[in-house]
């Protein structure tokens, strides 16, 4: 008799687990699901982004278009996010100190040396290497129409408080010279990746 109790508490027990792993599997199914349901591509994020409200990541953002370097470069940005640190016809500090976001630009008005994006990156590197810094290139390509167009490219670079994810681009156009870059941490990929690079390509710049 008690091999029969053991019998059927082994084929309960088995039953239980059975049901455990179907229960598992539709679980993560249905986990899997809902994730690709919450992938967003780079068109929609533009599209949204162009609209003045983008959802992403579970987070919501407003935008508005706004004006830096004395009128020479528009940008959509995050409303009400960034604390203005420079504002001038040369210069653009914006900074979120507390979720560790930053966006700067620089321009030079005459005088900027010709050069490819390829030997811009050189340039960085080995300003890094002088400095014993790493530089990790990710991407690189253009963006924009006309006088808007830029060269990037994406790269990381480790800091005390984490890897960090960044946009940097470049514009020389008649003597004249714009960098940008735009940054995140890299844990926080998932809500600013395609956040940067739409806003970036819906640069315009004035000639």
């Amino acid at each position: 008799m008690d091999n029969i109790d053991e019998k059927i508490a082994k084929l309960k027990m088995q039953q239980r687990i059975e049901k455990e792993k179907e229960l598992k599997k539709e679980s993560d199914e249905e986990n899997l699901a809902s994730e690709e349901k919450e992938e967003i591509t780079l068109e929609e994020v533009m599209k949204q982004i162009t609209e003045g409200s983008l959802y992403i990541n579970n987070t919501n953002f407003k935008f508005v278009r706004k004006a830096f370097l004395n009128g020479k470069l528009e940008i959509p940005m995050p409303l009400s996010y960034f604390e203005e640190r420079v504002n001038t016809k040369t210069n653009t500090t914006l900074i979120n100190d507390n979720n560790g976001v930053s966006f700067t630009l620089a321009y030079v008005e005459k005088g900027a040396q010709k050069q490819s994006f390829a030997k811009f990156k050189k340039g960085m590197e080995k300003n890094f290497k002088d400095m014993e810094l790493y530089l990790e290139w990710i991407e690189e390509g253009e963006m924009g129409e006309g006088s808007s167009k830029i060269s990037y490219g994406t790269y990381k670079t480790p800091t005390g408080r984490g890897q960090i994810h960044n946009l940097i681009f470049y514009r020389e156009h008649k003597g004249t010279l714009i960098i940008g870059n735009y940054n995140c941490f890299d844990r926080d990929i998932k809500t600013w990746e395609l956040l940067i690079k739409a806003s970036i390509m819906l640069i315009k710049i004035k000639s």
